[in-house]
């Protein structure tokens, strides 16, 4: 009778705080939509150009900033989590080299984001000159997000079920032909996955990107050497400098897109995957 009344009063418990985590993000996300998601909508406002001591100025090249950083960083750090993710879950021994690289990269995720805005600004803006850029918030971002996706895409490597490798190398394919040809495609729908943490994490970023990237501008950067200034950043230059009358609908608008756009970013990655995966 004592376990029955335990694992009811658990049960409750658990589904309470459930269901307080569900309650707290639909209030965050109803409440910004509920302040910025007309704004967000408003042709002139997603189309227009950023006005500096004017009212009515909009956001288009913010938003082409944040979806080209979000498509450098990817460029760049995907291909070097995945030969990464593949050769800890492929090659990579158990032993202290292997338990070293995994703590370095746990650690590495744990560090807040300015001191990689900071790392970014001695390295790439001042060092290697390119000054404030896409690529050098690309390269910092890159690094940023790097820990956690390389340690997502290896789960999904590992989750491949080993009689597929057995069944390739049994019929006579290398252990490069059967992670290029079974383990890699079988695992994309985890891989797709394990990106979407990521590119929400590029797309929110603004502490990196000030260091790196830019906060204003007024033309749309087309050169990964161009000036940008993401959404992010530009909500946080909006809100602390106040140059303009109407700042509170610029970033209660530029707060509404930029939820929009992770949730769009979200919803289309795992479409993509479950695509794949039905496909497969």
């Amino acid at each position: 009778m004592n376990e029955r009344v335990s694992d009811r009063i658990a049960t409750v418990v658990f589904w309470a705080i459930g269901m307080a985590v569900l309650a707290i993000l639909l209030f965050i996300i109803l409440e910004i939509f509920g302040r910025g998601l007309s704004t967000a909508l408003n042709p002139h406002f997603f189309f227009g150009k950023p006005e500096a001591v004017k009212n009515g100025g909009g956001v288009f090249p913010m938003i082409w900033s944040t979806m080209y950083l979000v498509s450098l960083t990817t460029i760049i750090s995907l291909p070097l989590a995945l030969g990464a993710a593949i050769y800890m879950s492929e090659y990579a021994k158990k032993g202290k080299v292997s338990s070293f690289i995994r703590f370095s990269l746990d650690s590495l995720a744990t560090l807040p984001s300015i001191v990689f805005g900071l790392f970014g600004l001695t390295i790439f803006v001042v060092y290697f000159g390119w000054s404030y850029c896409l690529l050098a918030g690309a390269c910092t971002l890159a690094i940023l997000n790097l820990p956690i996706l390389l340690r997502g895409i290896e789960e999904s490597l590992r989750l491949v079920p080993n009689a597929y490798r057995e069944g390739s190398m049994s019929l006579g394919a290398s252990k490069w032909t059967t992670i290029r040809k079974v383990v890699v495609p079988t695992a994309l729908p985890g891989v797709l996955t394990a990106t979407i943490l990521p590119i929400g994490r590029i797309v929110g970023e603004s502490a990196a990107i000030i260091y790196t990237v830019g906060l204003f501008v007024r033309t749309i950067p087309l050169s990964p050497f161009s000036t940008a200034a993401p959404l992010a950043g530009y909500i946080w230059y909006a809100q602390s400098e106040a140059s303009v009358a109407d700042y509170r609908k610029i970033v209660d608008g530029g707060a509404a897109l930029l939820l929009l756009m992770v949730l769009v970013i979200y919803f289309l990655a795992r479409f993509a995957a479950k695509l794949y995966q039905n496909r497969q």
